[in-house]
């Protein structure tokens, strides 16, 4: 039987979630001796490269399996890949799918058709949303949602499609994480009780409730006063008392950050599968979220994470205080989080899912 050969196209390199699956799956494939590329419209690495969807596509070699995660222009990508080509398309948020938003959150109009003007101000809402859909179904694309909140969300959109789901997946560490040591790295006091609010753009992420975070930060410090506090994504290194504002950092830091943490507090509005609650989890870091998205895919309440009811900020505050009043009970959530995310979210069994697909459609 032939073996697949895939490329992954991405609109960033390397920054984004959409690009760091896609470069997963590329090295999990490479490592396995399938042959694997990248492509990408933007290098966000050094900027030395920048491409039309258009010629991205045409610059694909035939005979592939095409990987779309992301693109600036889906039609024109697609009608531009060469005709022999199987494609395959990740939706990573439902830009693919609406006049242009990531998220739809409470727009009333989603399920109606996106009207002109769009509330959000998205150009030509509904002519876009129409192409986009046309052309996946043209183009027989195998369309895949790490989530079946998002895939469910986007047969709402388009109910034509036809969407199978396989979670996201990270690295996962083979040891559970030593927080003493990692403390100590970071000359935390042992005795702390630590709360990370993470995101890319800090207090600024739109859909993580960013501008939310020093409310829920200023009720727990006040509950518990011996609290020390990290925002990480924003663009600047400062200390407020004993808040910590860090810009967003790599993965190695990040990690460490949470090895060291007692809870992740996030209160994200809408989300696919997110990588970071998956890298919490890996982390042994237990979740206070709201129940929204894909989150309650990958956290049960009361058993490896809490879950709050949607946009309840005042229940997020009460849980989050009794999360790092109980240090056990953090400790044991975390144990949980790190082993169930082992069995159901590590980058191996991602990979391996993809190939069955990729396979299948040769």
């Amino acid at each position: 039987m032939t073996r697949p050969a895939v490329t992954h196209h991405t609109i960033l390199k390397k920054g984004g979630g959409a690009a760091r699956v896609a470069t997963l799956i590329h090295k999990g494939l490479l490592s396995a001796g399938y042959d694997s590329q990248l492509s990408f419209e933007v290098d966000d690495t050094d900027g030395s490269r920048i491409m039309t969807p258009e010629h991205a596509a045409c610059s694909i070699p035939s005979g592939r399996i095409v990987h779309l995660h992301a693109s600036c222009n889906t039609p024109a990508f697609l009608d531009n890949i060469p005709k022999n080509n199987k494609i395959i398309v990740t939706l990573h948020d439902l830009k693919m799918v609406t006049g242009g938003c990531p998220y739809p959150l409470d727009c009333p109009m989603f399920l109606k058709g996106c009207p002109d003007p769009c509330p959000r101000n998205f150009p030509d809402s509904m002519e876009s949303r129409k192409k986009s859909i046309t052309s996946l179904l043209e183009h027989h694309t195998e369309l895949i949602s790490p989530s079946g909140w998002l895939a469910r969300l986007a047969k709402k959109s388009a109910p034509e499609l036809n969407i199978k789901v396989i979670p996201n997946g990270i690295p996962w560490p083979e040891k559970h994480p030593d927080k003493k040591k990692a403390r100590q790295q970071l000359g935390i006091n042992p005795s702390s009780r630590m709360i990370l609010f993470a995101a890319h753009g800090g207090t600024k992420a739109q859909y993580k409730a960013g501008h939310r975070w020093m409310n829920i930060w200023n009720n727990v410090k006040k509950q518990i006063p011996e609290a020390i506090g990290f925002i990480c994504g924003g663009d600047k290194f400062d200390i407020e008392g004993d808040l910590h504002f860090w810009p967003y950092v790599g993965r190695e830091k990040l990690g460490l950050l949470m090895e060291a943490s007692d809870i992740l507090a996030y209160p994200t509005l809408a989300d696919n599968h997110p990588l970071v609650v998956l890298e919490a989890m890996s982390h042994g870091l237990p979740c206070v979220s709201y129940s929204t998205g894909g989150v309650p895919e990958q956290i049960q309440h009361e058993e490896n994470g809490i879950l709050v009811d949607y946009k309840n900020e005042n229940k997020f505050i009460e849980e989050a205080v009794k999360m790092l009043e109980l240090p056990g009970k953090c400790r044991s959530l975390g144990m949980k989080a790190y082993s169930d995310g082992m069995l159901k979210f590590s980058s191996d069994r991602m990979v391996s899912n993809y190939l069955k697909k990729y396979v299948k459609i040769m």
